[in-house]
């Protein structure tokens, strides 16, 4: 665990005895000063960029609400923030901290107002959401509407607050322990085991390695952050949901980074395969968006052609075996078949990437 990570984790655990220890009224207030100043101590640019877009959106929403103009100031406002998250990642040697996160956040925000599903919020209401401290770095995307909901509702209830602990515990352990100390050291005796392998059987196996590293890292680090903010009352929407057991490529992205999958499938799919007619359009549109929200690169997008490849291919023989009238595999089959499938579509994609990349690069 990065000194950086560390320092978020113990500022955050903080901030669990301070909400209940300030009055219900206040909470989310002191909460959201605490989240301010550890951004102002441990990454200043960070905190500026968090809190200028914080207290940006409300103000657009308040002028477009006065002009009438919505659509374009929605529109300039969204691009600004998008402008943003690609220029500081471009920037080297710089901290940044959950600016992809604290980003589309407000433009759910922004994009739920203009659509009309939504009520400016306020500058107060808007730097609670947003200011969450065990959710900048990792999520997840939450939506506003339930976040406000749980605030609502929230009691204490001390077995709550022990399964919070528990599951922050568990997700320390797995993004610690399993994800960065045990996949770290198979990787590397994967990496010595096969050095006299075929490159492209190697690099196939290790991609896979990548991606169980990813899934106990990342999965970890939201259980930690979830349990967190189950600690301080509030149920928050999950990120995984035993992603590898999906029996096909469109069930697994309903259950691998669930409030990314379900952003661009509300902001993105949706809207795009309405202006042009074309789910498919929608599709690609909405997977170009995962990609380039991992990384700006011409790998993502390539990786989002890829992922795209299988979504289709899946629909069609989907479509094909009902046409045919093939019965189903039995579930058991189905049930090792399936996620074998799916994991191998998955970690394939960067040998074949990488390897097209370089055919194309002369």
């Amino acid at each position: 665990m990065s000194p950086e990570v560390l320092a978020l984790t113990l500022a955050a655990l903080i901030g669990v005895p301070l909400v209940w220890a300030v009055p219900q009224r206040f909470a989310w207030d002191a909460l959201t000063g605490w989240t301010a100043l550890a951004l102002i101590l441990l990454s200043p640019l960070s905190a500026a960029w968090a809190l200028g877009a914080a207290l940006g959106t409300p103000l657009v929403m308040t002028l477009g609400d006065r002009c009438g103009r919505r659509g374009t100031l929605a529109f300039a406002w969204s691009v600004a923030l998008v402008g943003a998250l690609f220029l500081t990642r471009s920037l080297p040697g710089i901290l940044w901290i959950g600016g992809a996160y604290f980003s589309l956040r407000n433009l759910h925000v922004l994009l739920d107002w203009w659509l009309g599903r939504l009520a400016n919020p306020g500058i107060r209401r808007h730097l609670r959401y947003q200011l969450v401290l065990p959710l900048i770095a990792v999520g997840p995307i939450h939506r506003i509407q339930h976040f406000e909901r749980q605030c609502d509702r929230r009691r204490w209830e001390s077995a709550a607050f022990f399964t919070g602990a528990e599951r922050a515990l568990f997700g320390l352990a797995m993004a610690v322990v399993l994800g960065s100390w045990m996949c770290g050291h198979i990787e590397n005796l994967l990496l010595r085991a096969t050095d006299s392998w075929p490159p492209f059987w190697r690099d196939w196996l290790v991609s896979g390695v990548a991606w169980v590293h990813l899934y106990f890292t990342f999965a970890g680090f939201s259980g930690l952050a979830l349990g967190l903010t189950l600690m301080m009352g509030l149920r928050l929407e999950e990120n995984f949901n035993r992603p590898w057991l999906a029996h096909n490529l469109v069930e697994f992205w309903t259950r691998w980074h669930i409030t990314l999958s379900q952003w661009c499938r509300d902001y993105v799919f949706h809207l795009v395969a309405a202006f042009t007619r074309s789910p498919l359009a929608g599709l690609v549109a909405a997977m170009i968006a995962m990609g380039l929200w991992h990384e700006a690169s011409p790998y993502y997008l390539l990786w989002s052609f890829w992922q795209v490849a299988g979504i289709v291919a899946t629909r069609l023989f989907q479509g094909w075996r009902l046409r045919k009238g093939i019965p189903a595999l039995p579930k058991g089959v189905a049930a090792v078949l399936g996620p074998v499938a799916v994991f191998g579509w998955l970690s394939l994609a960067h040998p074949v990437i990488t390897r097209l990349w370089s055919l194309a690069a002369g």
